[in-house]
């Protein structure tokens, strides 16, 4: 399978992605460890099913010792330093501490999600990079080429989250998940973000006519279902994420529900921000000394390493799978 593939970031450093994303996941899993740390002392919430709290002792102490090891990890992998290692430590502590909190609390955390899917597809780059390079990919003049292919890899699973939120409800309930009555009811189990006159006057369109309901239900399904789409280039990829942006402003406004992980991630990835700023260009001598790099094929063992996760992620009993 040959990969074409075009971003905004081609030809200039994308430290600013490997830093964004560093920090970004930091902020959020400092934040869920606060959120398992209060709820370790809070006698109400008691694991919901035997899973990993059976190894670990349920206390706040631990849940700081986790966001310790997530933070080294992160940090390394900030400073371009021992990469694949950096971030294939990061995500499994974020994974121990993901589950943790889905134990405690009930279900999965959405905040946590995104970062840590855009992270993993960012280290499956960088192990595509090492495969098709060699040692050459680690190397300070193969970092041009082994940061491009992780910014694809994460691009593709952030597109691949969204889509699969589309086939799921789809799975689920067909294109009866058109239904105006979800939509509806949806709206007014919620509150909307503020008492603003327009807001409440469209919440009560929205409530009263089947048709402007049964339109909202449509456009998610066609915004999820085509995300893949942020792949086809960077002009798509910004009209695509623009159309990301109003989902969730559409769900923040209405029913008070914020999706700023995946927001700022994308306004990172998405935004042509190097041209914006006139950051200069910069050359990749890997790919001058070696030009059959410039359309490298995905390895076998990166198709492996996908069915495998695939296969996993239904079986394994964490998440969604759980209880």
């Amino acid at each position: 399978m040959s990969l074409v593939y075009r971003s905004p970031y081609d030809g200039h450093s994308r430290t600013p992605l490997r830093v964004g994303l560093a920090v970004i996941a930091g902020v959020v899993f400092l934040d869920a460890a606060f959120e398992v740390a209060s709820m370790a002392k809070d006698p109400h919430f008691a694991p919901r099913a035997p899973g990993l709290l059976r190894f670990l002792p349920n206390t706040p102490a631990l849940a700081w010792v986790l966001f310790g090891l997530v933070a080294v990890g992160l940090i390394f992998l900030a400073f371009d330093r021992f990469v694949i290692t950096a971030g294939a430590w990061a995500i499994g502590w974020m994974a121990v501490l993901s589950q943790w909190r889905t134990e405690l609390f009930g279900t999965p955390s959405r905040n946590c999600f995104f970062p840590g899917a855009m992270l993993f597809g960012w280290v499956l780059g960088l192990v595509w990079a090492r495969v098709v390079a060699g040692r050459d990919a680690l190397t300070p003049e193969g970092r041009p080429l082994r940061e491009s292919l992780a910014e694809a890899g994460a691009m593709a699973c952030i597109a691949a989250g969204y889509v699969g939120s589309a086939l799921s409800k789809l799975f689920v309930s067909g294109f009866g998940w058109v239904n105006p009555s979800q939509i509806r009811w949806l709206v007014l189990s919620q509150e909307p973000l503020a008492s603003f006159p327009w807001l409440l006057a469209y919440r009560r369109a929205l409530i009263e006519s089947p048709d402007l309901a049964r339109l909202s239900a449509f456009a998610t399904l066609v915004i999820e279902g085509g995300s893949f789409v942020l792949l086809f280039g960077a002009r798509w990829r910004l009209a695509w994420t623009a159309a990301i942006w109003v989902l969730h402003l559409h769900i923040l406004l209405l029913c008070t529900m914020p999706y700023l992980e995946p927001m700022s991630l994308l306004l990172l990835f998405a935004v042509p921000w190097p041209r914006l700023f006139r950051r200069p260009r910069i050359e990749d001598p890997l790919l001058a000394r070696r030009p059959e790099l410039g359309q490298p094929t995905m390895p076998d063992v990166i198709w492996i390493l996908l069915c495998v996760m695939i296969v996993l992620a239904w079986i394994a009993p964490v998440g969604f799978r759980a209880g």
